[in-house]
């Protein structure tokens, strides 16, 4: 048991070291698509971080003053002090909705008239850099035409009223000089001239237009994008700029900031929200002590008519018992007595206030209603201790106490009345501005370091899952083992890729008259040494072929299997057989550049009669090796392979040689190998590490048979060679040699 956990652990560690390195190499595979991809996004970075226009940013502080919190100090603190008898102190919270309300966002969108936007019509994505750059105006225009401003232009619109048909629509302005312009846009598309400094009115079919330049900085031909939003939609768009958040935990600190691309006007804004905002705040408090004060004045005469009657009834009790006065237990008791009945009155009024603004769940009410409960218990003991005194005597008290009561609240409200009338003759605001803004001078956005790192990111996230993704749709064959249970093939041969193929293809794409064949150049190459493996299967499997014709082809081109021929027929040669390696495709054989060869009479002319396989036959291109090229590509080339001449050659071929290596084109591609598959004794099909699939395969095999040929086996070509597969590498024939050569050199 100990052994099978062990086994376990093992095999799951090597599953994880597998999962790794399949990842890193599909990394590796398709790193030029990764950096591409980063490399655009991130050139997009750099175009958003230097040619975007910057953003400033303003704001305020304000503080909710919170009067129950200090005694009062001076004059001021006493009226905030009485004030808040008579309405609930702000909460912060609800100090953020009310700044960030339309009705006081309104008030700054009319005064600074934010509905209006102009500004220099400027050249897409580079205008703004360049006009960022200096201070100067500028020539308008690109090469005389469009107006377009480079410099500090500017321009001042006072006014500008534009039916609701046109509202959120661009006007184009164009200064003519010596104040003079003309407008053009929704209405007036033929344009109107105006002067600066004087409200110019033009009739619509929608209704009229009016306009006030209050300015033009710029020369002559520069041209100004002029818009007139609605109200409504640049109250909504201020309101949606602003950020309103409390600074710290309840700490009645209140931060707004306003971001946009003019400092000036960013600073004005929040400057004039300040303002608006303080403004309203005094005139609502000074409107509920208006309101307060009405009610106050309407209690007064009561209170001072229920205060008399209880004087009248006091004295005449007193007449009527020849001047009784109580002792010194009854004083206090109709003294404590007249302070808690004040006391509850005034609790129960501060609970009403706040029934008005809270449900009766809140923490404040909860304590009010705690408050109350025990005041009208103490006055209920303080009634027990009455009863308990002599007859004559709780009448006295009690009428004393009532004389007590009316007063305290008469005097208490004619003393309110006069708080109120200083409220609201003073209109105090329960907030106070702690910080102005300023005209910012650096902008907050964009941070161009910061930009350029997240494009970076980005960009290799994408290509990493554009990696992944093409993987998982488009991925050929990684590993021998599942091409042959998916095809049901044997695997002859992996080829390893060779970097010193790649510069000798460049060589034969030159068309250079050398012998190019990597196995000739390099016979040490690991590419090579996976042919040697190919070469060794091969001689075990002509032993059970019909005759000694090998056909190599593949699915679609550029598998290097033209590569593979060459090479393959070199090693064959090079191992003591007298080998044929004919080009059978006649769309774009190009095997006579491995050998140095021109293109000249080849395999077209022996099946269209023009010639004998004899007469184009190049001889000796290597020790043991003839060779036939594909000639000159004809129009009809399946046609001629039909014809008996085809058969006939390699069949003669096949007499002369020890093997005749035919290279054919690609089956998915064209019917050409499906007419030659029938001569051939073994077909082995090339694939390509990593694009080539195994359904491409299946197919391939299924179109052999129909033709009435089987295939012997694949040959996978341009394996790459990692950690996670090289066990594969040495079961196939692969790097295992290149392997053991690197291990000699270190």
């Amino acid at each position: 048991m100990k052994v099978k956990n062990q086994a376990s652990a093992v095999t799951a560690e090597t599953d994880k070291e597998i999962e790794l390195t399949s990842i890193l190499e599909t990394l590796g595979r398709h790193w030029k698509m990764i950096a591409a991809t980063v490399a655009v996004v991130f050139s997009i970075g750099v175009v958003y971080a230097y040619f975007s226009a910057p953003i400033y940013q303003a704001g305020m502080l304000v503080r909710v003053d919170d009067s129950s919190s200090a005694p009062p100090t001076d004059s001021r603190d006493m009226v905030r002090t009485a004030a808040s008898m008579f309405d609930q102190r702000a909460t912060a919270e609800g100090e953020i909705q009310v700044i960030g309300s339309k009705f006081v966002l309104g008030p700054v969108v009319d005064a600074l008239k934010l509905y209006i936007q102009a500004a220099p019509h400027r050249f897409p994505l580079i205008g703004g850099m360049i006009a960022r750059t200096t201070d100067e105006t500028s020539t308008p225009g690109l090469f005389g035409r469009g107006g377009y401003a480079w410099g500090a232009e500017s321009i001042d619109v006072s006014a500008f009223d534009v039916p609701k048909k046109y509202e959120g629509q661009e006007y184009t302005l164009r200064f003519l000089g010596n104040g003079q312009y003309q407008v053009r846009g929704p209405g007036i598309e033929t344009g109107v001239g105006g002067q600066t400094g004087t409200v110019q009115r033009f009739d619509t079919e929608a209704g009229p237009i009016s306009l006030l330049v209050g300015f033009i900085h710029g020369e002559k031909g520069v041209e100004f994008d002029l818009t007139r939003n609605s109200r409504v939609s640049a109250i909504d768009r201020l309101q949606n700029s602003l950020t309103i958040a409390e600074q710290g935990n309840k700490s009645g600190v209140i931060s707004t900031t306003l971001e946009g691309k003019n400092p000036v006007l960013v600073a004005a804004t929040i400057n004039e929200l300040s303002q608006m905002y303080i403004r309203q705040n005094a005139d609502r408090r000074g409107i509920n002590a208006e309101k307060s004060l009405e009610y106050l004045e309407q209690q007064l005469p009561d209170a001072k008519r229920q205060m008399e009657t209880a004087e009248d009834n006091y004295n005449a009790y007193r007449n009527s018992r020849t001047l009784f006065n109580p002792d010194e237990e009854g004083r206090i008791v109709m003294q404590q007595a007249s302070q808690a009945d004040a006391q509850l009155l005034d609790l129960k009024r501060r609970r009403s206030d706040l029934a008005v603004h809270f449900s009766p769940s809140h923490p404040s009410v909860v304590v009010i209603d705690q408050q109350i409960a025990a005041t009208e218990k103490y006055i209920s003991d303080l009634a027990a201790r009455v009863k308990a005194m002599p007859a004559a005597e709780q009448g006295a008290l009690r009428l004393q106490r009532d004389v007590r009561v009316s007063t305290d609240v008469y005097s208490a409200l004619r003393n309110n009345i006069e708080t109120m009338r200083l409220i609201k003759a003073g209109r105090v605001p329960t907030v106070e501005l702690l910080d102005r803004a300023e005209v910012p001078e650096r902008p907050v956005k964009p941070v161009k370091a910061l930009v350029l790192v997240i494009a970076a990111g980005i960009g290799l996230f994408i290509g990493i899952v554009m990696a992944f993704a093409r993987d998982f749709l488009f991925k050929g064959v990684l590993d021998p083992k599942e091409l042959e249970s998916k095809t049901g093939l044997s695997v002859f041969a992996t080829i390893p890729d060779s970097d010193r193929q790649k510069e000798l293809a460049k060589r034969i794409a030159e068309k250079k008259p050398e012998q190019l064949a990597l196995a000739s150049r390099y016979p040490t190459d690991p590419a090579v040494e996976g042919l040697r493996m190919m070469r060794s299967s091969l001689q075990y499997a002509l032993m059970d072929a019909p005759n000694n014709v090998v056909m190599l082809a593949g699915p679609l081109p550029g598998i290097g299997k033209s590569f593979v021929s060459a090479n393959l027929a070199t090693l064959l040669a090079a191992g003591g057989k007298r080998v044929l390696l004919v080009d059978c495709d006649l769309r774009r054989g190009h095997l006579n550049q491995y050998f140095g060869l021109p293109r000249g009479k080849g395999l077209v002319d022996v099946v269209n009669g023009s010639a004998t396989l004899e007469e184009t036959v190049h001889r000796s291109v290597l020790n043991n090796l003839d060779f036939v090229q594909c000639g000159f590509y004809p129009p009809d080339p399946a046609e001629l392979l039909l014809s008996d001449a085809f058969t006939e050659s390699v069949s003669r071929a096949s007499e002369e040689y020890d093997i005749v290596l035919l290279d054919a084109p690609a089956i998915l591609a064209v019917s050409d190998t499906a007419i030659m598959a029938p001569v051939a004794g073994s077909i082995f099909l090339v694939a390509r590490y990593g694009d080539t699939r195994s359904g491409e395969i299946s197919e391939s095999v299924k179109r052999l048979e129909q033709s009435g040929a089987s295939v012997t086996g694949v040959l996978l070509n341009g394996f790459k060679v990692h950690y996670g597969n090289y066990a594969q590498a040495r079961q196939y024939g692969g790097y295992a040699y290149a392997a053991y050569k690197a291990d000699k050199e270190v």
